[in-house]
């Protein structure tokens, strides 16, 4: 089979090679899945780099996210050849993959394959910040990195609960496409201070919760932006910079700050707690109307090709790598 190995760590351009290796067997509670596609995450980058939570071990394969068909199943496995499954695992891009049981999610099987390549990272992600925030119809949600994968499926699902949600970005060119996702109002941080909109927008009430994925200046504006009893839950480290913060923000308006890891999530749900976030997610993503953008496709051999867009930071939705 081919699959995408790196044997050192750097530049996915750099250092990921595709290479000819033998079919994996499923050991007992695994599954061998005929690879799909999988998307390229920042996760991703940050693993080829060394510099995900988690280590590679040479010679390593790339890719921590796919959907694909169970292609044979390992001992004790209860799922049946032929299943759509998707998955957030390590290994992930090549054309046979071997997955716990425990680590799969089990689609339809006419759910549209590409947003079953998306369907763990993101959507899970998106999830469980939602669900974090604990957010009510007519609440401020306030965004970072408001064009991103996750951003715009919090977008999404805030809008059907009534959420009004604040998008920040860094270019105006974004406001309309957010808009029609379903934001409230998008703020350019380019050109405009966070704190001033937020208030602007809110009443002077401020922001009722912050999902950052920076950090840096527009972590700390965000912070600024909560109102009384605001919350704020740190995803990504898009910034190198810390979010600065004087403790008497906090006491006197009471504010809450917490990490979130989408790892963390999965491993304290139970089994019913997964079931109902996974078929929440099914209805949710089903639809037509439910925007997952893709910006474009490669086949595992046009590798280079699919890094250098990502690279040039040009791309307006999520570039996949497919069978």
């Amino acid at each position: 089979m081919k699959a995408l190995y790196f044997e050192r760590e750097g530049e996915p351009l750099d250092v990921l090679q595709l290479k000819e290796t033998a079919i994996p067997e499923p050991r007992e509670n695994e599954v061998r899945i005929k690879w799909l596609g999988s998307s390229i995450n920042p996760a991703d980058i940050f693993f080829i780099r060394g510099k995900y939570r988690f280590k590679p071990q040479f010679p390593q394969i790339a890719g921590l996210e796919g959907a694909g068909i169970v292609d044979k199943a390992g001992r004790n496995v209860q799922l049946s050849p032929g299943t759509l499954v998707a998955f957030l695992y390590k290994n992930a891009w090549a054309e046979y993959v071997i997955v716990p049981e425990k680590e799969l999610f089990v689609l339809p099987e006419n759910f549209p394959v590409e947003k079953a390549i998306q369907f763990v990272l993101n959507p899970a992600t998106a999830w469980g910040l939602i669900h974090r925030a604990g957010l009510q119809a007519g609440d401020w949600l306030l965004l970072s990195a408001g064009n991103s994968s996750v951003s715009s499926i919090i977008t999404q699902i805030a809008s059907t609960r009534g959420i009004q949600v604040i998008s920040i970005v860094r270019s105006g060119e974004y406001g309309s496409r957010l808009k029609a996702l379903g934001a409230a109002a998008v703020i350019n941080s380019s050109n405009e201070s966070i704190i001033e909109r937020v208030q602007q927008l809110t009443g002077g009430k401020g922001a009722t919760a912050a999902i950052d994925a920076v950090g840096g200046d527009t972590g700390t504006q965000m912070t600024q932006a909560l109102s009384v009893n605001g919350r704020q839950i740190a995803y990504g480290v898009l910034s190198p910079e810390p979010v600065q913060v004087h403790n008497s923000l906090f006491v006197y308006r009471n504010i809450s700050f917490s990490g979130f890891g989408i790892r963390g999530l999965l491993e304290s749900l139970s089994v019913k707690e997964k079931q109902e976030m996974t078929a929440a997610l099914i209805d949710l993503l089903t639809s037509p109307d439910f925007k997952m953008d893709i910006s474009a496709s490669f086949k595992l051999n046009e590798f280079q090709a699919a890094f250098q867009l990502y690279a040039s930071g040009s791309e307006n939705g999520k570039i996949i790598l497919k069978s």
